[in-house]
């Protein structure tokens, strides 16, 4: 499955144009239902899914998602956003444990290396 922040028409679509090459490509829609604020409505529903989920969400709203998510206390996890856009943080779950993993995208000159 996979989530993009959304809400209301006019809300910032960024993530939404972010995940639309992959949606077009594995056939799948963006669920955009979920404004930034919902993150508990939004683990829910990543939690319930029967295949595993890929959520682009505002920055600002990662550290209340992985709250919700109950996947805080994760060995690794940063207690907040790092001031970087060229990240991608992987959790999963398996047998009811979280773990951790964070990717660099570094694909721009400057973006720091792993």
């Amino acid at each position: 499955m996979l989530f993009a922040t959304g809400g209301p028409a006019g809300a910032p679509a960024r993530c939404r144009q972010t995940l639309a090459p992959l949606a077009t490509a594995l056939r799948m829609p963006v669920r955009g239902e979920f404004a930034l604020g919902a993150e508990p409505a939004l683990a829910r529903a990543v939690l319930a899914a029967r295949t595993p989920a890929l959520v682009c969400w505002e920055h600002t709203g990662i550290p209340r998602l992985v709250r919700a998510l109950g996947a805080d206390h994760v060995l690794g996890l940063p207690a907040a956003w790092p001031d970087r856009h060229d990240l991608v943080w992987s959790l999963t779950r398996t047998q009811g444990t979280w773990t951790f993993r964070e990717f660099p995208q570094a694909l721009l000159p400057g973006d720091a290396r792993p």
